[in-house]
């Protein structure tokens, strides 16, 4: 807060003499008149004097006051409230202590304070008719009240009248001064709270950006180990940023071996040089390649896969990286060759005139496929009832955590579900089973595509 433009900012206020007199005696109204006001025949003698000696009166001006005067306490409490609705309120009041035959000073006093509280009073007494703690009893401690015992000094007449106008004035410059200072709290406090509510907008943005991102990375990385594909990451050089788990599954490696070299060495030495030519040019040009090769089992044999190459490169890195998304072919390459070789034997029978002979051939290349699939779908089907009570017992659990209604019933519910079912093991091999499912499909529909295109007409 800049206090130096909220100092010069604040309207000093104007000095306030005026003054009200509320005494029964009119004598004393003419005494507070000569202390207070200049009187005309004093401004006459101090002009005649210059006039003959000469001399200027070098001494400060006397302050003067405007003077209101009430005879009756009532009165007074009148004249003060007229004053007030006419916005020149009085800065101070002397107030004699008795008035009779009405109300007396101090009842005066409560009644003028009910009306303008910040009015100073001066409470003039000759009297013993209350003490100290009596006028405290009816009026209560204020730094607004003095007492003044008649007769009175003119003096200290003069300087209670300057120092109370005074005060009143200090007093209503530090209310204008609070009241503009609360103004400033008011509004910064409005604009603290406008920017708190847009940070909480920002913080609770970030916090849905933060769930769906993580529900994003839990979709992918359900996706990823339960993929039959391989997922791949790896540097230039082939050193493996991330590996599926469907890597060590179809390969036999463990995720610890193939991190310490290099993908690239498992490439089949002929496929190896235009493999490495092939994604070294992905990542030069930025574009996706789509590619064949074969990489080594870790029991020595080949497995042939397609790959999609597609580079990726993170915000501030110079160096991309390359993902493959490779599916394993190896049976379609090995049905491939095989329904080569049928249609081949299928060619011959049919000059031959042997149909019987090519019919066996059938019965022996479809019976083990098709009795592959039917266990591979057995095997899925059951794999779904043993997950069926897992995931009613997940999403319970969920729909609970969501609403706050955890309860340990659904906790135990869920943990016995999870110990019954190996998901694990059901997450890792039915997508296996799948994979293989649709292998002796896709064998079984080639097989029978060669039949149809090359069976003799």
């Amino acid at each position: 807060m800049d206090l130096g433009h909220y100092e010069s900012s604040v309207s000093n206020i104007p000095a306030n003499k005026r003054v009200l007199v509320i005494d029964d005696n009119l004598a004393i109204h003419e005494d507070f008149r000569k202390v207070l006001t200049n009187l005309a025949d004093s401004s006459s003698i101090d002009a005649a004097e210059e006039a003959l000696f000469g001399t200027t009166d070098t001494s400060p001006k006397r302050v003067t006051f405007e003077l209101t005067y009430a005879a009756q306490g009532l009165d007074g409490v009148a004249k003060i409230t007229q004053a007030c609705e006419a916005g020149a309120p009085f800065a101070m009041a002397f107030v004699d202590v008795r008035m009779p035959p009405g109300i007396d000073g101090i009842e005066t006093t409560v009644k003028i304070w009910e009306v303008a509280p910040e009015t100073q009073i001066v409470i003039c007494t000759a009297y013993s008719d209350y003490s100290w703690e009596e006028m405290i009893g009816k009026v209560g401690y204020s730094d607004k009240l003095v007492l003044l015992k008649k007769p009175f000094d003119n003096v200290e007449v003069l300087q209670l009248a300057c120092a109370l106008t005074e005060k009143w004035r200090l007093a209503q410059e530090a209310k204008l001064k609070m009241d503009q200072l609360e103004r400033m709290v008011s509004s910064r406090t409005a604009e603290l709270r406008s920017a708190i509510e847009l940070l909480q907008q920002s913080v609770n943005n970030y916090k849905r950006t933060e769930l769906r991102l993580s529900r994003s990375e839990e979709r992918f990385r359900l996706i990823t180990e339960n993929a039959a594909d391989l997922i791949i990451v790896v540097d230039a050089n082939g050193k493996p940023q991330y590996l599926s788990p469907s890597v060590t599954h179809t390969l036999g490696y463990g995720t610890e071996e193939l991190q310490r070299g290099s993908l690239f060495s498992l490439i089949h030495p002929e496929d190896r040089a235009a493999t490495v030519d092939i994604l070294k040019s992905a990542l030069r040009q930025t574009t996706d390649q789509v590619l064949e090769y074969r990489l080594q089992h870790k029991q020595g044999y080949w497995r042939k896969f397609e790959a999609h190459a597609s580079v990726v490169r993170e915000r501030g890195a110079n160096a991309g990286n390359l993902i493959l998304v490779s599916r394993d072919i190896t049976e379609r390459d090995r049905a491939e060759k095989e329904n080569f070789r049928l249609a081949i034997q299928l060619q011959r029978a049919g000059d031959s005139g042997n149909l019987g002979l090519m019919a066996a051939s059938l019965a022996n290349e479809l019976g083990p496929l098709l009795a592959a699939v039917r266990d591979k779908v057995r095997f899925a089907e059951d794999a779904a009832r043993q997950l069926q009570p897992l995931l009613r017992a997940d999403k319970e659990l969920l729909t609970a955590a969501t609403a706050d209604k955890l309860t340990p019933e659904l906790l135990a519910r869920a943990t016995a579900a999870d110990r019954a079912t190996d998901a694990d093991y059901l997450a890792a091999e039915v997508p296996k089973a799948l994979a293989e499912c649709h292998a002796n499909i896709d064998r079984i529909a080639d097989i029978l595509a060669g039949i149809q295109v090359d069976a003799p007409t």
